[in-house]
């Protein structure tokens, strides 16, 4: 089976998500990062859940720092849920089930509003 969350290159990030048709989440995250480790089964998991409805792109600082410079990650895990360009939506830290699964619902029933 495939998985449900996918890694994403710099070069992709205009297309799959800055201009994608609907949201889109991003996981920042480190390889060596334990709480990263830890959070990856859960939110691919979770991800599955919502396949065909919100993809989930895996961000990794060390090969992408500019990126996470670019939406202001300061900590790892960090989800970012992203709709026409602009972040909805901002997890970090030790990120429950379910607070991403609000999130992600929120998403997927176009009920999101800008969050500060």
């Amino acid at each position: 089976m495939a998985a449900a969350v996918a890694g994403i290159a710099a070069n992709d990030l205009e297309t799959k998500v800055l201009k994608a048709p609907g949201a889109v989440a991003l996981d920042f995250y480190q390889a060596n990062c334990p709480p990263c480790r830890t959070f990856e089964p859960r939110l691919e998991r979770i991800a599955r859940q919502y396949e065909g409805r919100l993809p989930v792109y895996r961000v990794d600082i060390d090969r992408d720092m500019p990126v996470a410079e670019r939406f202001g990650v300061k900590s790892i895990p960090t989800i970012l849920v992203i709709r026409g360009g602009e972040e909805v939506a901002r997890l970090d830290g030790l990120i429950t089930d379910r607070e991403l699964t609000t999130a992600f619902d929120r998403e997927v029933s176009g009920a999101s509003q800008k969050s500060t």
